[in-house]
């Protein structure tokens, strides 16, 4: 049996990283791992060649194709599907991901059959196994959504995973013609690895609790570091909702790095008390090549921090970023925006990376209540938009107390000090660097980014609140 999986394009409204990164769809390798043993998968990566899925049809008639959806593919997702179909008519379709669990509903459309929620392999393979095996019907497989004339029908529920260790190992075969247009920012390539899976910390924004029900599930370090070393590719990115959860079994994985003479260089995701706590943990990874830390410091304001619900204050961050800078790891920092920001408050921001220098990256996030979420449930109403593609952690999707295009505009001003400051990092200006080719093409998605940025407000219509106060995350804290 034939088939196809996607990875969706982001539609033109969305901004930011599609247009300075291009990462490996790893949840359809690992999907595709799953069944590539029983029958003939292809695999299209639309973001990095948005045409290959009209060429692939011409060639290749599949019997099910699988789209994963982020909130930001909804449109391109079933856009993919409606393509499909009218190439292939009796071709089952399948649409699974982040999303699709959070807010299945948003695929209840005549070229969606069916949507998986959760982890998403064994259920795609029990799918596959039953198309083959000629059947229609698909109620008695676990985790599902199933299009119906009242609307998505309920299967019984798929408990997640004690562990991922029983899970295949990600087939990057079916992205091998395309691993070499993937890179993060300045590092012109770069290999994805999914070592956990979920987050148990009550952030009240964030949509990775809900999706993983609060648990924290991972994998062995012994198969993550078998996994590290058939890669090829030098720089790593860890595809964690928070890689450090569990301290002990990352020191594990960190000295078996070191054991075995692995040489790479990794990114992950990690909380600045995780980082206060476990000093030594990090002390080890940076010997064993963690070169970049993602962190969400939020906010420079004790009140605004403790309104998260993410449980950290200013001083744990403080000591986090001490403890970086110490250790030699750069940091990329996410500081939240409430809709009531002011410009002084974007100022604020601005002088605080400038005062620490090992804050190489920071990413400005505008407060987005994600479907799914206690602060979609709270703020639910004054949404400004229900366009999935502006919910890319760079739109203003609620009100605001100022007008948008000064929003926008004082982003800009932030963001253009953050590239100033990366170029006089990394001596962008010799020419070796600002030739070369990869970072023209990071200096062309800036520059694609920038004038987004300039054009914004115009997507989607400003509603200034009458009250600056109802725009803060009091109303929504956890």
């Amino acid at each position: 049996m034939r088939v196809l999986l996607v990875n969706p394009h982001c539609g033109d409204r969305t901004i930011g990283l599609k247009n300075i990164a291009a990462i490996e769809p790893l949840g359809l390798e690992l999907v595709g791992a799953g069944v590539a043993g029983d029958h003939d998968v292809r695999l299209v990566d639309m973001m990095v060649r948005p045409d290959d899925l009209r060429t692939t049809l011409a060639e290749f008639t599949p019997d099910v194709v699988g789209v994963t959806s982020e909130i930001v593919h909804v449109q391109s997702a079933i856009e993919a599907l409606c393509t499909v179909r009218a190439a292939a008519p009796e071709c089952l379709t399948v649409v699974g991901g982040h999303h699709a669990t959070l807010c299945p509903e948003d695929f209840h459309h005549p070229a969606v059959d069916l949507v998986v929620l959760g982890e998403g392999v064994e259920t795609f393979a029990e799918i596959c196994s039953a198309r083959a095996d000629g059947m229609q019907s698909f109620e008695h497989i676990a985790g599902l959504r199933i299009r119906a004339a009242s609307g998505l029908q309920a299967t019984p529920p798929r408990p997640l995973p004690a562990n991922l260790d029983d899970q295949p190992l990600a087939d990057r075969s079916l992205t091998a013609r395309y691993r070499k247009y993937y890179y993060y920012l300045f590092e012109p390539e770069v290999a994805a690895i999914r070592t956990s899976v979920g987050c148990s910390f009550p952030c009240s924004f964030c949509s990775c609790r809900v999706y993983s029900q609060a648990k924290f599930i991972p994998r062995s370090p012994e198969s993550v570091v078998d996994e590290i070393a058939s890669l090829d590719e030098d720089f790593i990115m860890f595809c964690d909702d928070h890689s450090f959860h569990d301290p002990e079994r990352m020191r594990a994985m960190g000295q078996a790095l070191l054991d075995r003479g692995i040489k790479k260089r990794y990114f992950a995701y990690a909380r600045a008390d995780s980082i206060v706590e476990n000093r030594d943990v990090f002390a080890l990874w940076a010997k064993a090549g963690l070169t970049l830390v993602m962190t969400g410091l939020e906010s420079v304001e004790e009140d605004t921090l403790r309104r998260t619900g993410k449980k950290t204050s200013i001083s744990q961050n403080e000591e986090a970023l001490r403890i970086i800078d110490a250790l030699g790891i750069q940091l990329s920092a996410g500081f939240l925006l409430e809709p009531d920001i002011t410009e002084e408050g974007f100022a604020a921001i601005d002088r605080y990376v400038a005062s620490h220098p090992s804050i190489l990256l920071a990413e400005f996030t505008p407060l987005t209540p994600f479907p799914g979420t206690p602060l979609h449930r709270r703020m639910r109403d004054r949404l400004v938009t229900q366009d999935r593609q502006l919910f890319d952690l760079q739109h203003f999707v609620v009100e605001t107390a100022m007008p948008s295009k000064q929003l926008y505009r004082l982003m800009l001003r932030s963001y253009r000090a953050v590239v100033v400051r990366i170029a006089k990092r990394l001596r962008l200006w010799r020419p070796t660097m600002f030739l070369s080719p990869h970072v023209l093409r990071v200096l062309l998605g800036l520059y694609r980014n920038h004038m987004a940025f300039r054009r914004a407000h115009r997507i989607v219509e400003s509603r200034v609140t009458a009250d600056p106060a109802r725009s803060s995350l009091d109303e929504s804290a956890a």
